[in-house]
């Protein structure tokens, strides 16, 4: 094992004695258990593993004897850059709960906090908790350390450490560390240290920094000379690059009405796919392991790299990716890729999201010369010189693959039922694939990628395949299927992924479980058979790492992005299947399809009476998971009949979406039946369409033409031309009149007042049109 795969392993592992400490003797220093850990409780496993590795995790709080200590030692530091000079009580090391990051933004009210648990899709583990609320002991330290120290066993089970097995260790870490906290609050020399940043955010961004360190700083004297004054050294450490898919969207609903929701599923899993091999291929080029992939999702991506290696290679990296992307997509897709600089002193919290901020104006930048890297002779040929179409077969006698020539349609069936991924990663990527299928595509990155339903299909391994990474799919639980491996077992990591689509099921009258398709999910509706679409995403998400997130050293901004990750790739998806579960159980029941949900935003289907509540609930939970209305979501529901194009559909959602950030500056909205609203006013919408359709279908109802007469009152020319005041009073007092039950009279004149006041004109001008005809939609048969 080189001198470089050491400094990653040691640098990932140093703190993780905290974990260790909390769980069994305190009294011991944490680096004391780190060192533990590695000598004694798997010793065999890092045999192989010099004592320079273990002595640099025994001694990275102290002054370092060698350069891979003070390689460690400077990573640790520049990662742990977040001190604050804040006022607040010390809490005991042990009982201390990790602190919600989105809690800490600067427009933040009140602290939550998370309950000591392993990482899982549960509400306990992704929504935080006001601070009173949470309590953690050593027995709950040490029942999770003890599930841990079971997983790393079965993991290492007869296997000494190779760099090879490095991924499926910080799949470990991600699971059983992410809700502890690195440090806990304690004050020495005036500064305090706030519990916000988990021990898993830590250690990987310590991992990267020393992955960078150990390409940059060759000699002792050099990290000597930093150590002594880290804050002031101009000395350049490592290069931000981040990564963009452009095209996304255009690409995304570019799909036929045939089959759509397979397209339109294969699609998005394929430009996820593709982010992330691109974003791998980087990683390749400049020899660094997964940890200092920052973040990969929704289309970028963020990666710290060594300085000068970026600097020598990222012209040259940023053509190639081109090339490769012009070749399999003609320019529908584009990858702009910056980087810039990162010096010692640039780790330091206002310094360091300044340089984040800075390389995506970079890259906004390069969209405006897209394809530039290619240049001008290159870019003529490809714009003005013949091409043969190589994605339609003229002489296939297979329709579906003239009709879909990619084969995403085929991925979106392969994802309905998929519980693992299995990559490869390629000692030589093709060129130029001999097919444009969607895997071609991916393997052109050096990428090879399989899905399956069961680990046991898992087939042979390409020839040039150098490793493999068997992925679970919406399951922590990724080291269930080890066994099937055993042959490989050299060859193999192990980890987990987020997201999966949901799928919509249903059980035909003979109890067989079948998939849902969109004519069921429309007859499924309430009211009317429509179908409906809904999308939503984070309003200004940019503005929330650049102006709230105070202190925002690299291990914030990872854990910011983790967090955000974790709701919409983990939660969403959960909260989807929990809505199908509880609805299914009834014949035709309102049933949802989550097409994606990734980076910040997502987009679903199902019957259109069903959209509004799940809007709603993602809502509420987002608001708990960002602890307040700081951080705001905004989304726009679209309804036509079933038989209207699914893209057509995603478009329309998307202009309801964005017509609900139009409202104001503030954006925290959501537009349905063409009117964009607040989330309080429609709040208020949905509880006055539950009382209308409570009365206009209970046992004693009003005639269900109110619904009618009340949008001619309340119509744009009535209200213009100050006719709908003598109407409306005329209209209730007979209503009154010949309606006389309690329920009845309650209703009519709780709604006069309403809409009759003065201060009522957004209720009488817009929300009555919104309730009425929401109610009509609810209450028709057919």
């Amino acid at each position: 094992m080189n001198q470089k795969d050491i400094l990653n392993l040691a640098a990932l592992l140093h703190d993780l004695g905290k974990f260790r400490q909390r769980a069994t003797e305190r009294f011991k220093p944490h680096q004391e258990h780190s060192f533990e850990f590695v000598s004694e409780d798997f010793a065999g496993y890092f045999a192989k593993c010099k004592n320079e590795f273990r002595n640099a995790i025994l001694n990275h709080h102290g002054d370092g004897e060698n350069l891979l200590e003070k390689q460690v030692i400077l990573a640790d530091r520049l990662s742990a850059s977040e001190r604050e000079d804040e006022e607040r009580e010390s809490e005991d090391f042990v009982a201390s709960p990790l602190t919600s990051i989105m809690s800490r933004l600067k427009c933040a009210t009140k602290e939550h906090r998370y309950h000591l648990t392993e990482l899982n899709f549960e509400r306990d583990a992704i929504i935080p908790n006001p601070n009173k609320s949470v309590e953690v002991n050593q027995e709950a330290y040490k029942y999770l350390w003890n599930d841990f120290k079971k997983e790393f066993s079965k993991a290492t089970k007869d296997k000494e450490y190779k760099s090879a097995y490095y991924q499926t260790i910080v799949a470990l870490l991600h699971k059983y560390t992410s809700r502890m906290p690195s440090a806990t609050p304690w004050k020495k020399d005036g500064q305090n240290i706030v519990p916000d940043i988990s021990l898993y955010d830590h250690l990987r961004t310590t991992a990267a920094i020393a992955a960078c360190i150990g390409h940059e700083l060759q000699d002792e004297t050099e990290v000597d000379k930093i150590l002594a004054n880290v804050d002031k050294s101009d000395h350049n450490i490592a290069a931000l690059i981040k990564g963009d898919i452009s095209g996304i969207q255009n690409f995304l609903y570019h799909v036929l009405s045939d089959g759509a929701a397979n397209q339109l599923r294969g699609r998005s899993f394929y430009l996820q796919l593709l982010t992330e091999a691109i974003a791998q291929s980087v990683l390749q080029e400049f020899d660094l392991p997964i940890t200092n992939m920052i973040l990969a999702s929704g289309g970028h991506f963020y990666i710290l790299a060594p300085y000068s290696k970026a600097k020598k290679k990222l012209e040259d990296l940023r053509r190639k990716i081109s090339e490769k992307l012009w070749e399999l997509h003609r320019g529908d897709l584009a990858c702009m890729l910056a980087g810039i600089s990162i010096k010692a002193c640039d780790f330091k919290p206002k310094k360091f999201l300044n340089k984040w901020d800075v390389v995506a104006k970079k890259v906004n930048e390069r969209k405006q010369q897209k394809w530039a890297e290619l240049g001008a002779p290159q870019m003529f040929e490809n714009l003005f010189e013949p091409h043969d179409d190589r994605t339609i077969d003229e002489q296939e006698d297979d329709e579906e693959k003239r009709r879909d020539p990619w084969q995403f349609e085929q991925l979106g069936k392969q994802l309905r039922d998929a519980k693992y991924l299995i990559t490869y990663q390629l000692s030589q990527a093709p060129q130029t694939p001999t097919e444009l299928k969607w895997y071609n595509a991916i393997k052109t990155f050096g990428i090879g990628v399989h899905i399956c339903q069961n680990v046991e299909e898992w087939g042979e391994k390409p020839e040039q395949a150098e490793h493999a990474v068997v992925y679970r799919l919406r399951n922590t639980s990724f080291l269930n299927d080890m066994d099937t491996f055993q042959n490989e077992a050299d060859f193999v990591n192990y980890d987990f992924k987020f997201f999966r689509p949901e799928i919509a099921h249903w059980k035909d009258p003979n109890d067989i479980e079948k998939i849902a398709d969109y004519d069921y999910l429309a007859e499924a509706s309430k009211g009317v058979k429509w179908l409906g679409a809904l999308r939503m995403d984070v309003d200004n998400l940019g503005s929330v790492f650049k102006e709230q997130l105070e202190q925002a050293t690299i291990s914030r901004v990872a854990t910011l992005s983790e967090a955000i990750c974790h709701f919409f790739e983990g939660y969403v998806p959960h909260l989807c299947k929990k809505y199908n579960e509880k609805h299914r159980k009834e014949h035709k029941s309102e049933i949802l399809e989550l097409i994606y949900a990734g980076g910040d935003d997502l987009f679903l289907v199902g019957g259109w009476s069903a959209l509004p509540d799940i809007a709603e609930q993602i809502r509420t939970e987002f608001r708990q998971f960002v602890t307040g209305d700081h951080v705001t979501l905004s989304g726009g529901i679209a309804i036509e009949h079933k038989k209207f194009p699914l893209y057509q559909f995603a478009e329309r959602s998307g202009e309801a979406e964005t017509a609900a950030k139009g409202i104001d500056n503030k954006k925290n909205a959501i537009t349905f039946l063409q009117q964009p609203m607040k989330w309080e006013d429609f709040a208020k919408v949905r509880e006055w369409h539950k009382e209308f359709k409570d009365v206009l279908t209970g046992q004693d109802q009003l005639p269900r033409d109110i619904l009618m007469r009340l949008r001619q009152i309340y119509s744009e020319k009535e209200l213009k031309e100050y006719r709908w005041a003598w109407r409306s009073i005329y209209y209730f007092h007979r209503m009154q009149e010949r309606y006389k039950h309690d329920e009845q009279r309650a209703f009519l004149n709780n709604l006069k007042q309403k809409l009759n006041h003065e201060e009522s004109s957004q209720f009488r001008e817009e929300l009555i049109h919104v309730i009425t005809r929401w109610t009509a939609l609810r209450i028709r048969k057919s």
